[in-house]
């Protein structure tokens, strides 16, 4: 699959996190935002970047690279396995990177179910706080191939400055849970 400026890229999931990460994938790719949230009001605010309120069902028909930035693993995987959810939407050739936090049972099953379909599930959770996702320096733990890397990596570098291709499929959920392992050990 060959990326190109005209190809729209999807984002589900405009909370905290992800509407600061989505403003700035709209300002730096140069590429159109199809984005889909529960809530209507970030939506609304990303209107001004040029970024289209969009369903499920559109953004995974007309996206081949969809972005995933939700509260928990547990809605990941109902979001992926509900009728009219990603499983059931999906295509071969589309990539769905998850920068949520998820548990990496949770990431593994996924990979395996997507590729099934011909389609690349990657997990890349994200850390730093939200004033780093509006600066556009969080820091991103890759679990992928290194050919899936090497075509993701421009589209998460607009709002990320550190971003480590960790190892397979799961191994970015792993090294975010070591992350916040040390950190919460520091706090204490």
């Amino acid at each position: 699959m060959t990326m190109n400026s005209e190809q729209k890229l999807g984002f589900i999931g405009l909370g905290v996190m992800g509407e600061p990460m989505c403003r700035n994938l709209a300002r730096k790719s140069g590429r159109p935002i199809l984005a889909s949230d529960l809530d209507p009001a970030p939506l609304a605010r990303l209107q001004a970047e040029g970024v289209q309120s969009a369903t499920l069902e559109e953004i995974l028909r007309d996206c081949d690279t969809i972005f995933l930035s939700l509260p928990s693993g547990e809605i990941v995987e109902r979001l992926s396995r509900q009728p009219q959810g990603l499983l059931a939407l999906a295509r071969s050739g589309q990539t769905i990177i998850d920068l949520s936090t998820s548990p990496v049972s949770t990431t593994r099953e996924l990979a395996r179910d997507f590729a099934a379909l011909g389609a690349t599930f990657m997990d890349a959770p994200v850390a730093r706080t939200r004033a780093a996702a509006e600066a556009g320096t969080l820091a991103v733990m890759v679990g992928g191939t290194p050919e899936h890397f090497a075509r993701v990596r421009p589209l998460i570098a607009t709002f990320a400055s550190d971003i480590a291709l960790c190892g397979g499929v799961r191994c970015g959920q792993v090294l975010k849970i070591l992350n916040n392992m040390m950190l919460f050990e520091h706090v204490v």
